[in-house]
């Protein structure tokens, strides 16, 4: 006997007592899910973030067009040093900036990505004396930078949608 030809031969005030938990149980799932649509799963949008992001995104595009603009034979590491060092700096402030945001992962990837990009690209350029990427290498962060930015113009609009 199926369950179809089961439920019609129960009686029915008898019926009905059997869908009640189901009402109620899909009443109780619907009432949380209302509940959670406030629920969030990404960081806020932080507008000081997203200016520092492209603040600092220009700060790596100009170094790299000043690079690109000497000659491969005379981009000795030396004259790039400090210059090396404060972009630094400035992307370690903004790694720690988003690791101190909650749920902001993929924020935190990107510019720990970009760290590690710069720092090796330094090392390489220090060891070899020598620099003959740096055009290949400039799109590789203006690339990261703008999958940087986008993720946190995502954030605002996200944000914007829940108000």
């Amino acid at each position: 006997m199926s369950s179809m030809s089961a439920a019609l031969m129960i009686p029915g005030p008898l019926r009905s007592a059997v869908r009640w938990p189901v009402v109620v149980c899909t009443l109780l799932v619907a009432l949380c899910m209302a509940g959670c649509s406030s629920l969030q799963l990404v960081a806020s949008y932080d507008e000081k973030t997203f200016e520092e992001t492209i603040r600092i995104g220009r700060e790596v595009d100009l170094f790299y067009a000043k690079l690109v603009d000497v000659p491969k034979t005379e981009r000795q590491y030396a004259p790039y040093s400090d210059r090396y060092a404060e972009i630094e700096a400035d992307i370690r402030s903004l790694v720690r900036r988003n690791a101190a945001r909650p749920l902001n992962g993929e924020s935190q990837e990107i510019s720990n990505r970009i760290l590690k990009f710069w720092t090796e690209y330094r090392d390489k350029h220090r060891t070899e004396n020598a620099y003959d990427d740096a055009f290949l290498d400039r799109k590789r962060f203006d690339r990261l930078f703008n999958a940087a930015v986008a993720a946190e113009e995502v954030k605002r609009l996200q944000d914007d949608d829940r108000n």
